[in-house]
């Protein structure tokens, strides 16, 4: 799909191709992700109608702890990217506390 390659290649996300475990290896999901300083943003995709996304505090997700979203989304692989293109980008290290509020869904 033309939207997650823009993803990976011009917006510069990280891309994780999951395989099963068992023969033949076959990719059962892919995984994207951004680290824009303190927020994460991940997206799991298992089909056209399997995906979910969620943007994470970055220290949330580091050293086992729990981790702390501010927004999350399950749906169509068309839905959760149209919601994650509606999140406003990171501004500064005060967005975290400026932005919560406005993004919960």
């Amino acid at each position: 799909m033309q939207r997650l390659r823009h993803l990976h290649q011009v917006r510069g996300w990280s891309f994780d191709p999951v395989h099963s475990p068992d023969p033949p290896h076959e990719l059962v999901e892919l995984i994207y992700s951004f680290c824009h300083g303190l927020w994460l943003d991940v997206l799991r995709v298992r089909s056209d109608t399997d995906a979910q996304a969620g943007r994470f505090l970055t220290e949330s997700m580091v050293g086992g702890g729990c981790p702390r979203a501010c927004w999350l989304a399950t749906g169509t692989l068309a839905d959760v990217l149209d919601g994650l293109d509606d999140l406003p980008l990171p501004m500064s290290r005060l967005a975290p506390r400026l932005l919560l509020p406005a993004i919960v869904r």
